[in-house]
């Protein structure tokens, strides 16, 4: 083969294009199921990280692989027109051949390899299945070497005289930028630091660059004593030398013999700090406001750095905020905050030293350098400083620290991070900093248990399992999840650098006791990457897509129409607030009283407005049209042939794709079902009825037309997908649920009374999912430059296609309850050809 298993993505993929399309052209399904899943294959090895992949799944990747060239005749896709003709033929040969049992395999073969590779893609994932080898990690013996030199390089040389007395020797301010795991070339790992002299008026920029190979570099204290240092030349000034002068130059260094010898040559600037001592985090999250990209990058960076150097001197001492330090810059002529963290790297050895493990009792929490990471996270999460107390008991401080910190997950849990759908893997990430039996070594079950040797455990071993085991516990529960949300969320853009905006009215600091009316959330970037949604954010998320949907649009047929919702309710009031807005207003394309005739828009009861809200706000994409079947709850009794008329007139006049209605009858209406039916029978199944199930919880099942089978019944769940207890009961059936809680206050305000969470709410809901899902698959064969030929999307429009699409785009909750989340359908596909294969694979579903 040309390239490893894992590299072939794009030529699975040509394959996979090959077979789909011939499964269009020739209705077969067999093709078509084959090239739907090589196609998402690709997809999945494209993002795919090779050493996550087990040994058993590279070997099912290449059998698949293998047989792939067995049928095509080539291991690479041909850029000659007369050679890729060739493999075509090739492909279609096989896939039209008489050999079925052979495409069964290849089918089953491909369709097992699929579900382990997407295992990868979901944050659900992250932490039962990390990478079974830590990405970016030092090897051992460049930290031993880097803080051997900069312990040299950095003592001021005139106390050398004093070196033998170390409690004596001075030591240039010096602190590392930290940064996102292994920073290294062919030859050589490198760490960017700043060293300055005191006072501190101004930073030099250094590069130190420590060979890979351990032979080259370390001598330990048993070998043979490193060459005299000369001790005119440049080395034995250490970093003196260079801040008795500036060079206004990038500085390198190599090591050599347990130290750092200067290179000839400078080189351009990349840090240029303004003098002085910097910010601290505090500092930073008291002036600046930090988008969320900024917190996640911030995060992850100081997580990988704190997992690098756990046991080493940098994390002795222990690591607050206060220690995370940040650089302004000078830029065209002011002074900004880049989003550079730095640590400073103590040499004193009479600095108070923090313990990796603490057996006191009464302890919550027995190791405080994680404990305080995870007041690190907290603090850059809710973007504000906590408050904590100061005891001179040890275990009264790291108690009280933990019930601090255990407050401040809840109001992390309940922060608002807009426009952000995987908040739920930080907080985790955070909650599990705060888990302390996650870090406890957990003993063989044939291991020693006696005294002495748990007493040897606790002192010698524990300095070399113990700690290992720990830092192996940290980066999967930790930093790699954060690495996943950097990676994958902003696709490898995190480690550019930004620089932070300057609050317009400063947050009040960690002195000022803030209450959580003092947080505020901030507007935030999005990055699409799947997971569970924020509790206040479904709704922006659903209008993300909607945006995404809308600048498609252009790309329709002529001849398509927008997607048309029909609300059958009280009507709607034009004088309500929603309705001021005349963008929201144009939305609305027909209305009819079936009620009073009236020819100007109505409602005197407040629920059809409250509908036709909700509808817009969830897909601000699609049109309505609105009917007035009754005036009020009271008055729905005498309503059943003034709904039927509604429908016909939907239906037939309006031409409306879907309609939503929001009420229900204890029986059924043969009026409101003979409509129902004739529509159906008129519109050839391509309407899709949507009804809410009913609020009367287990002591009713559901309500008429919900209970129609033509109709789709909604009941309402939370934003996480809870179903409400109000719900009715269906034993017989699964039954879906989406979005009936969690409500934004803004749009409950307008009479508060009848605007309430619920199945109706629901229902209005699902009718705006319906309504997206079917404009944009209006637009995606353009999307994907694939023409629809045997007709297979037009099937959304029934009703047995809406369920499917409903069932794909929705989670199973137990009980067969299933939770409607298109906002996790789209976030788990990030490209439009990985939805259309799902689409098309689930329509063609039985």
């Amino acid at each position: 083969m040309a390239n490893t298993p894992m590299q072939r993505h794009d030529w699975i993929h040509q394959v996979g294009l090959v077979a789909f399309n011939y499964g269009i052209q020739r209705r077969s399904k067999d093709a078509g199921d084959l090239g739907v899943r090589l196609c998402l294959v690709s997809e999945a090895l494209k993002n795919a990280d090779p050493g996550e992949l087990t040994e058993e799944e590279i070997q099912e990747l290449s059998e698949v692989i293998r047989e792939l060239e067995s049928i095509s005749k080539c291991n690479t896709w041909p850029s000659e027109p007369d050679r890729t003709q060739q493999v075509r033929q090739n492909i279609e040969s096989f896939l039209g051949g008489s050999k079925k049992d052979r495409k069964t395999r290849l089918v089953i073969k491909t369709d097992r390899l699929l579900r382990k590779l997407q295992a990868y893609e979901s944050p659900v994932q992250l932490f039962a299945k990390p990478p079974k080898q830590a990405r970016g990690e030092y090897p051992e013996h460049i930290k031993k070497k880097l803080l051997l030199g900069l312990r040299r390089q950095s003592r001021c040389s005139q106390c050398l005289a004093g070196a033998g007395d170390q409690s004596s020797s001075r030591w240039h301010p010096t602190r590392l930028l930290l940064k996102n795991g292994l920073q290294q070339d062919q030859n050589s790992a490198s760490f960017d630091i700043v060293v300055s002299s005191d006072p501190i008026d101004f930073w030099q920029d250094i590069c130190l660059r420590l060979p890979l190979d351990a032979k080259r570099v370390l001598r330990f204290a048993d070998e043979d004593p490193p060459r005299p240092i000369d001790r005119h030349g440049p080395e034995a000034a250490g970093f003196c030398g260079l801040l008795s002068c500036r060079t206004f130059a990038r500085i390198c260094f190599d090591f050599e013999d347990r130290q750092f010898v200067r290179v000839q040559d400078g080189f351009r600037l990349q840090q240029r700090p303004s003098p002085g001592v910097g910010m601290s985090l505090p500092h930073v999250l008291q002036e600046y406001s930090l988008e969320v990209k900024d917190k996640i990058s911030l995060a992850y960076i100081i997580a990988s750095a704190f997992w690098q150097f756990y046991d080493t001197q940098i994390l002795r001492h222990k690591w607050t905020s206060e220690s995370i330090l940040f650089m302004p810059e000078e830029v065209g002529h002011t002074q900004r905050l880049p989003n550079k963290a730095y640590i400073s790297i103590q040499f004193e050895s009479g600095r108070e030293q923090t313990d990796e493990y603490l057996d006191t009792d009464f302890l919550v929490h027995r190791f405080p350098r994680i404990l305080s990471f995870a007041v690190i996270l907290l603090e850059i999460g809710l973007g504000r400083s906590l408050r904590l107390r100061q005891f001179d008991s040890p275990v009264a401080q790291f108690n009280s620290d933990f019930e601090v910190a255990s407050q401040a997950l809840v109001d992390l849990r309940e922060m608002s991070w807009t426009n952000f759908a995987n908040k739920d893997v930080y907080v985790k990430a955070t909650e599990n900093c705060l888990e302390s039996n996650h870090y406890r070594i957990q003993q063989a079950a044939n291991g020693p248990t006696d005294a002495a040797t748990l007493s040897h455990l606790n002192s010698d071993y524990r300095r070399s399992v113990d700690i290992d085991q720990r830092r192996k516990t940290f980066y999967n529960k930790v930093v790699w999840p954060l690495q996943w949300l950097a990676e994958t969320g902003f696709q490898g853009s995190y480690n550019q650098v930004t620089f932070f905006s300057e609050r317009t009215e400063p947050q009040p600091s960690a002195s000022q006791s803030p209450t959580p009316s003092h947080v505020q959330s901030m507007p935030m970037p999005s990055f699409h990457a799947g997971g569970l949604i924020n509790p206040h954010g479904w709704l922006d998320h659903l209008k993300q897509i909607n945006q995404y949907i809308h600048r498609t649009l252009h790309k329709r047929p002529a001849s398509c129409k927008g997607i048309r919702i029909a609300i059958l309710d009280t009507g709607y009031d034009l004088s309500a607030p929603f309705f001021q807005d005349h963008k929201r207003l144009r939305r609305v394309k027909g209305w009819k009283d079936f009620v009073s005739a009236s020819k100007t828009p109505v409602d005197t009861f407040g629920h059809g407005t409250f509908m036709a809200t909700l509808a817009i706000e969830s897909a601000p994409v699609a049109e309505l049209c609105i009917a007035r079947v009754a005036e009020n709850t009271d008055k729905l009794t005498h309503s059943p042939s003034r709904i039927a008329d509604a429908i016909r007139w939907a239906a037939i006049e309006q031409e409306a794709d879907v309609i939503s209605m929001s009420f229900g009858f204890p029986g059924t209406k043969e009026e409101i079902a003979k409509a129902i039916d004739e529509v159906r029978i008129s519109r050839k199944g391509k309407i899709i009825f949507l009804a809410s199930a009913g609020n009367f919880g287990p002591y009713q099942d559901d309500t008429f037309p919900a209970s129609h089978p033509a109709v789709i019944a909604f009941r309402a769940t939370t934003s996480l997908g809870r179903f409400l207890e109000t719900n009715p009961t269906n034993e017989n059936a699964v039954v879906f649920g989406t979005f009936g809680d969690d409500i934004p206050q803004r749009l409950r305000e307008y009479r508060s009374q009848v605007c309430q969470p619920g199945t109706s709410a629901a229902t209005a809901i699902a009718g705006g999912i319906a309504a997206m899902i079917l404009s944009y698959v209006t637009v995606l064969p353009m999307l994907v430059t694939w023409e629809d030929k045997v007709g297979l999307l037009s099937i959304s429009w029934t009703t047995e296609g809406m369920q499917k699409l409903f069932h794909r785009m929705s989670d199973d909750m137990g009980n067969r309850k299933r939770f409607l989340n298109p906002i996790k359908f789209f976030s788990d596909r990030p490209t439009d050809l990985a939805r259309y294969c799902a689409i098309y694979d689930c329509l063609q579903g039985k």
